[in-house]
């Protein structure tokens, strides 16, 4: 997972400018820019950007006027960020980097939105630009690690987090990031690749081909379906998928046997089970749109979403709960044995045994479907009002 650079708001400073022609109300950008410098010390980051504009249409070869204009929509894309609003924070990045084009704080903070946002290419090209800029940033290497990783380009990934453990070999969450990468590159180095419109495919050389098309089949079905359901919502493409068999799987990942796929910036599923038998494909369908319905989440909210309300659409948009599902919910109902919502959290999931999981996912499952259902019944009922 990538962290979000720019929490730190860069300072503006007051500057003296030789004689510049007035705007129309009479004001000289010195003292449109000492506005802005008051506004933006007072945390108005919008306000700051309009002010900090009008001093730059007057002095636009003023380098103070544009690093300050810069930090300003820099400070104002923070405070975007802040609010989950990523694309509105990338705008002002983009201009950001157009005014102060010598200055790789704004790209460095736009890759770091732009993965976010998990626009892959878009945060790779803005961060090489970053590192040709400033070659000793460790952000921008770490984050372009990031970047190279989640476009399924390990052996760069793991070129910018060395660099980076050399600099800073306390750096918080590396050593995992590089442990990880590792551990998936062994299993995974003679792996090839594949792809169809929305997914680039990386596969164990075990897998046929005839199971590797079903694959891309229920995937592109997956995009269109699940992002329907979503209001209309479809990531960014191409989506990383990685297919193994089931003991790569295991060996890549480390999860236990009752993990049957998982999302964690690409998909990855195993294509048979533990005995070696190939995955029915109604089995095959519920995993795969299991695993994409949580691309869509991470796309729409990152991780902002709670456990029970990801993992509740996954199980929704995959299967029906089933009367399996049902009745172990009403034993545990009788058995006063159900989780409350703060309890199915990742920090409390991570401490259950695999059978009592299977009742956190089913009670998530239920209360996702029963919000579905009272929502389409109120909408139902207001249409009819309206009528």
């Amino acid at each position: 997972m990538t962290k979000s650079i720019g929490s730190r708001i860069p300072s503006v400073v007051l500057l003296v400018l030789c004689a510049v022609a007035p705007s129309a109300r009479g004001q000289t950008a010195h003292e449109f820019n000492e506005q802005a410098v008051v506004i933006y010390n007072a945390g108005q980051w919008e306000e700051a950007v309009q002010s900090f504009e009008r001093a730059y249409e007057l002095a636009p070869d003023n380098a103070v006027v544009r690093r300050n204009l810069c930090n300003a929509h820099q400070a104002a894309a923070n405070a975007l960020a802040r609010e989950a609003d990523f694309a509105a924070a990338v705008r002002h990045l983009e201009l950001a980097t157009s005014i102060d084009p010598e200055n790789e704080s704004p790209l460095i903070q736009l890759g770091s939105y732009y993965l976010r946002l998990d626009y892959v290419a878009e945060a790779i090209a803005r961060l090489e630009e970053a590192i040709e800029l400033a070659p000793r940033s460790v952000d921008a290497h770490d984050l372009l690690g990031d970047a190279y990783y989640m476009d399924n380009d390990v052996p760069s990934a793991q070129v910018q987090w060395k660099w980076v453990l050399e600099v800073q070999p306390n750096r918080p969450g590396l050593r995992e990031k590089i442990e990880k990468a590792s551990r998936e590159a062994a299993v995974e180095a003679s792996f090839r690749p594949s792809g169809s419109r929305h997914f680039q495919l990386t596969y164990s050389p075990d897998i046929p081909g005839r199971m590797l098309r079903r694959v891309t089949n229920l995937l592109e079905h997956a995009y269109i379906d699940v992002g329907r359901d979503l209001g209309g919502t479809y990531a960014p493409t191409p989506i990383q998928v990685i297919v193994y068999n089931a003991k790569e799987f295991t060996d890549a990942t480390h999860a236990g046997q009752h993990i049957g796929a998982l999302y964690d910036g690409k998909i990855r599923i195993p294509l048979y089970d533990p005995s070696g038998n190939a995955l029915s494909d109604e089995e095959l369908k519920q995993r795969l749109y299991h695993e994409f319905t949580h691309v869509v989440v991470r796309f729409l909210a990152g991780n902002r979403v709670p456990w029970w309300l990801n993992e509740g659409l996954a199980e929704t948009f995959s299967k029906p709960l089933g009367s399996n599902g049902m009745g172990l919910l009403q034993t545990a109902q009788e058995e006063k044995g159900l989780f409350t919502l703060h309890e199915l959290s990742d920090s409390q999931l991570k401490k259950l045994e695999p059978v009592v999981l299977r009742l956190a996912y089913a009670q998530a499952h239920a209360t996702v479907s029963d919000v579905g259902h009272r929502s389409r019944h109120r909408s139902r009922g207001s249409r009819s009002a309206e009528l």
